[in-house]
C-alpha cells in the first residue's frame, strides 16, 4: 500500500535491473494507490513537483501490478483505508486490525510523535488547515477507540498510544512496533 507517491514513500517500490530497466521490486505483489492521487502525482502542482519522481512509480503501472483502492475490491478484512487531503491529494491512511487492536499507519498526516500536538503540521502540506482538521478527526477516533499510531518519519518513536488531558489529546506510551 503506497500511502502517497512522494519519493520518500514509494522510492523502494521499483528497482533498477542490471540492464537499467526499472521494474517493481516485488514481482508478484499488487501495489495499491489511490487513483485520485495517481492523477495528482502524474500532473503535479509546482509546490510538489520535486517530490513526485515518476521513475519511482510509472513502472508499477507498466507492469500491470498497480491497483487503485477506489476501483477494485481491496479484499482484506483486517485492513481499512481512509483518504485525507491536507498533506497531498487523496493520501491513504491505513488501519490494520489485529488482536482486537487497531494500528493506524498515519503516513504524513502525523509524521512523528511530535506532530500529535494539534498546531504542528508539516511544512510540505499543501493544505495545512485541512491537515489540522483531518488530524483532529483522526486523533479523536484513535483516542476513543484505543488505536496505536505508527509513525513513518520519527527517528526515535515508532508507535504510541494516546491520552487526553485539559490541553487535549497527547502521546501516552511510546514503543517499537515489534513490541506490539
Amino acid at each position: 500500500i503506497l500511502t502517497h507517491l512522494h519519493f520518500d514513500h514509494c522510492g523502494g517500490a521499483v528497482s533498477r535491473r542490471d540492464d537499467g530497466l526499472l521494474v517493481p521490486t516485488f514481482e508478484h505483489a499488487d501495489y495499491w494507490s489511490s487513483s485520485e492521487h495517481w492523477k495528482w502525482a502524474n500532473h503535479p502542482n509546482p509546490r510538489e513537483k520535486a517530490s513526485f519522481l515518476k521513475e519511482n512509480f510509472l513502472a508499477l503501472q507498466d507492469s500491470g501490478q498497480l491497483k487503485f483502492t477506489e476501483q477494485e475490491e481491496f479484499g482484506l478484512d483486517d485492513i481499512e483505508i481512509e483518504y485525507v487531503y491536507g498533506h497531498t491529494e487523496a493520501m491513504l491512511i491505513v488501519h490494520v486490525y489485529k488482536r482486537k487492536k487497531t494500528l493506524s499507519y498515519v503516513a504524513d498526516l502525523i509524521p512523528s510523535h511530535h506532530h500529535v500536538k494539534m498546531p504542528y503540521v508539516m511544512a510540505y502540506d499543501v493544505r495545512p488547515l485541512e491537515t489540522m482538521k483531518e488530524k483532529s478527526i483522526l486523533l479523536e477516533k484513535a483516542y476513543e477507540n484505543d488505536h496505536i499510531l505508527f509513525f513513518e518519519h520519527d527517528k526515535d518513536v515508532e508507535c504510541c498510544t494516546l491520552d487526553r488531558n485539559d490541553k487535549g489529546i497527547h502521546v501516552a506510551e511510546t514503543f517499537r512496533l515489534d513490541e506490539w
